[in-house]
């Protein structure tokens, strides 16, 4: 069952293409047959004259309206489909067509290695809370798993629900929004933030590239695939434009709309930057960080070759890029900035978020030098 099920109900793009002066779709479409069986064929749509269409955007629209209604027909006429074959013929295709290739493989990832093993053959319109309860405490019995990691698993199920409410494959309430996490579940660890007096001894020792990497993230906010996505044209001297986020080899818009803003600089950062950029040769275009190849820079790389060895020298551990990013709330949290500015900054959509998850507390000589590199101006030293 499982083979043909998943095959037939894969999630379909359509084959866009021009002929004689039309825009068509093909696509695949299973054909009853005399003798009582089926059978799939090609079938093309037309969507309309080329002059109906300003642009091939407005193509492209038709299109995804168009195969959208035929994802959805051929998922309701079948009410017996499981929930295996809705998620591995639709859903995951659907997150690596319309979600961030960072959403869509993760999502994928949790299916793989949490989900998957345990629907069985459970159809989709016979879910209920109680499975996906029992699915959560099984996972947590047998995974040491903190209840952060349960919640993203609980949200990937809900979203997997919606995503068939919105194809048709599923009526009713979303089976998952009552589910509780496991009380007994791993709490999760406490996350860190490096203080602004860390950041200038990380700073002090660091090659030039390394060092520009850092205080980006430091000073600015710049999430990993930002800082791989940022390129010459973003930066004015005064601010950086977020216009971009590299995950791997795929760039993509940053995660929201509030992230895809611009972010002010301080002259210390600035002083760096030009720094680094005369290093390079003065660039007009392409990735601000980039590798002797010219390809955006692997940041994993820097920080084995570079980062690790100098946190090592000032007895320092690494927690991660998103350190600094906490840092800088905190620190500006520390200085007396409000919470909106704070959120401004780190350009998060809503401000609960800056405040529960980013800022962290630092003792008073933390705040006393902050108050002094701020007073300062910026007075750095690039190498």
């Amino acid at each position: 069952m499982g083979g043909a099920m998943k095959a037939y109900f894969r999630y379909q793009k359509g084959y866009l293409y021009e002929e004689h002066g039309a825009w068509y779709v093909r696509y695949r479409q299973r054909v009853s047959q005399e003798d009582g069986s089926s059978k799939l064929k090609h079938i093309s749509k037309h969507l309309g004259r080329s002059n109906d269409f300003s642009n091939i955007f407005a193509v492209e629209r038709c299109r995804a309206s168009f195969m959208q209604t035929v994802n959805q027909d051929r998922l309701s006429t079948n009410s017996r489909i499981t929930l295996t074959a809705f998620v591995e013929g639709l859903y995951l295709p659907w997150t690596k067509e319309e979600r961030r290739a960072s959403t869509s493989t993760g999502h994928r990832q949790i299916w793989i290695n949490h989900l998957q093993d345990r629907v069985g053959e459970l159809r989709l319109r016979e879910f209920r809370t109680v499975d996906a309860s029992r699915m959560l405490r099984a996972v947590a019995k047998e995974k040491d798993l903190t209840k952060t990691t349960l919640q993203h698993i609980k949200s990937v199920l809900s979203t997997i629900f919606t995503c068939a409410k919105n194809e048709g494959a599923f009526d009713g309430a979303n089976p998952v929004d009552g589910v509780l996490i496991p009380w007994n579940a791993r709490e999760p660890g406490e996350t860190h933030a490096y203080d602004l007096g860390q950041v200038l001894q990380i700073l002090d020792i660091l090659p030039l590239l390394a060092k520009s990497l850092i205080a980006t993230a430091a000073f600015a906010g710049l999430r990993r695939g930002e800082l791989r996505g940022l390129e010459w044209t973003d930066y004015t001297g005064t601010e950086l434009k977020i216009n971009r986020s590299m995950w791997r080899s795929v760039v993509s818009l940053p995660k929201t709309r509030a992230s895809r803003d611009s972010v002010p600089i301080i002259p210390a950062l600035a002083e760096i930057l030009d720094a680094y950029r005369r290093s390079a040769g003065n660039p007009e275009f392409g990735s601000v960080f980039r590798s002797d190849d010219g390809l955006p820079i692997n940041l994993d790389n820097v920080v084995r070759r570079m980062i690790r060895p100098a946190l090592e020298a000032l007895d320092l551990p690494w927690h991660g890029w998103h350190a600094f990013r906490r840092g800088l709330a905190s620190n500006l949290y520390a200085m007396g900035a409000s919470d909106k500015v704070v959120q401004r900054i780190l350009r998060h959509s809503r401000p609960h978020v800056t405040k529960e998850r980013y800022i962290k507390v630092f003792d008073r000589t933390v705040l006393e030098a902050a108050e002094k590199i701020w007073r300062r101006g910026g007075d750095s030293n690039p190498r």
